[in-house]
């Protein structure tokens, strides 16, 4: 009776990562981050427009669109394939919470979602720079 016993609470409670063994919209994090990108694309399209006449500004937005936006999201998911390649040809496997190889991977993920999450938010806030500067807000 005197024996004490660790209590697991649920945020204590190591849980494998399967975010590479398995469609990466499957991961409530990656759902976030494709949400922010359609989030991201419907906000430039309603800047682009507004900015028609500077040829030269929306080259430069288009341009950190592709490569803050568009490119990370694509590495994401070429990065999320190659490691799902391995896991389907067996070379990885699903390991138990405390193994080194799941603290790997969830570093991996957790890299990449968050990447992803502060691009988007950062390109967000230079567009809603834009949007309102365009309608002179900041005079």
């Amino acid at each position: 009776m005197s024996e004490h016993k660790t209590v697991t609470w649920f945020g204590d409670d190591p849980q494998q990562n399967t975010f590479f063994f398995r469609s990466p919209f499957r991961s409530w994090k990656f759902l976030i981050n494709t949400l922010l990108l359609v989030m991201i694309s419907v906000l430039g399209g309603f800047v682009l427009p507004k900015m028609a006449s500077n040829t030269v500004l929306v080259l430069v937005v288009f341009n950190f669109f592709v490569l803050n936006i568009v490119y990370p999201y694509w590495w994401a998911l070429k990065r999320h394939a190659r490691v799902n390649e391995l896991y389907r040809s067996g070379r990885i496997a699903e390991q138990p919470a405390e193994s080194a190889q799941n603290v790997i991977l969830e570093v991996a993920d957790n890299s990449i979602n968050e990447g992803l999450r502060n691009t988007s938010f950062v390109f967000g806030i230079f567009l809603l720079g834009i949007l309102l500067g365009k309608f002179h807000y900041f005079k």
